[in-house]
């Protein structure tokens, strides 16, 4: 009896000591360990992230690939990056900020925005590296119909639910019919585009930067509509969601966001469609630098 409890009582302890281990391990010595770099990435974010060919690409696909190339070089081994689709529901498994919070992902490239308190509790957010702003896509037969410095009483407006556009746009124009349940799932944005062109909403709200990327990944012209207003409504400057615990792994994080040169990767993610986003990009720049 005593010898049964004796094993009992070792399984207990060493079960603790492997479980305190396991705990207590850096990403940066998980990513030694297992040579490889885990990348919670938005297949609905592009040209942050999106899915072609079934295969996640974008400007944090991009991104990531530097990363893990240089993780490999500080670690002296060679590290795959494994990128890993997030969404926006708070309620899905694969949320972004919950994959970071119970390791499932060493990080969350895409628009997230920097909040003062991040939506849920063990995460944090790396310094920023990019900004951008609120914009609407309509229609273009409906400018100066429909006027952001009006009350919006009655417009229908789409907005990602989850999203940080959404409590914007709900406060700001309490009047308007704000539609969001329809566009829930992962392909929220691309139905939202569809839904404005096809005039069962008068709008969608959303990151210009964003829309401006759905738009030509639709295929859409000039001609199908148009970014308002010309500055944005708000200054959403992006970080990197990481888990707050590790300050080694942050650390190392902003060093490789601020020694990067992050508009040359997304000068070439953008490709030969990076004239489009100029305008974009100025507004933002000239709203949100200074």
């Amino acid at each position: 009896m005593s010898n049964k409890l004796a094993t009992i009582t070792l399984s207990i302890i060493l079960s603790l000591t492997f479980t305190s281990a396991s705990l207590a391990e850096t990403v940066l010595s998980e990513i030694k360990r297992t040579g490889v770099l885990k990348v919670g990435i938005r297949e609905d974010a592009a040209p942050f992230g999106f899915l072609e060919q079934d295969q996640l690409q974008g400007y944090c696909v991009t991104k990531m690939y530097v990363l893990a190339n240089h993780l490999g070089e500080v670690l002296k081994r060679p590290v795959r990056l494994e990128p890993i689709p997030s969404v926006l529901d708070e309620d899905s498994p694969n949320n972004r900020y919950r994959m970071v919070a119970n390791g499932k992902v060493h990080l969350d490239c895409g628009p997230n925005t920097i909040k003062t308190a991040p939506p849920l509790s063990g995460v944090t957010y790396s310094t920023a590296f990019y900004f951008s702003g609120t914009h609407f896509l309509i229609r273009p037969e409906m400018k100066g119909i429909f006027n952001p410095e009006t009350s919006l009483a009655g417009k229908k407006i789409g907005v990602l639910p989850g999203s940080n556009t959404h409590p914007l746009i709900s406060s700001t124009y309490p009047l308007a019919d704000i539609v969001d349940t329809r566009y829930r799932s992962s392909n929220g944005r691309e139905l939202a585009l569809k839904d404005v062109v096809e005039q069962d909403i008068d709008a969608f709200a959303s990151d210009g930067m964003l829309l401006m990327a759905e738009a030509l990944r639709q295929g859409l012209t000039f001609q199908d509509f148009t970014l308002i207003p010309d500055r944005p409504l708000s200054c959403d400057f992006y970080g990197i969601i990481l888990p707050v615990q590790d300050i080694e792994w942050k650390t190392i994080i902003d060093k490789f966001i601020t020694n990067l040169r992050w508009e040359i990767i997304l000068e070439n993610s953008l490709g030969v469609e990076s004239i489009y986003y100029q305008g974009i990009r100025q507004a933002a720049y000239d709203k949100c630098a200074n």
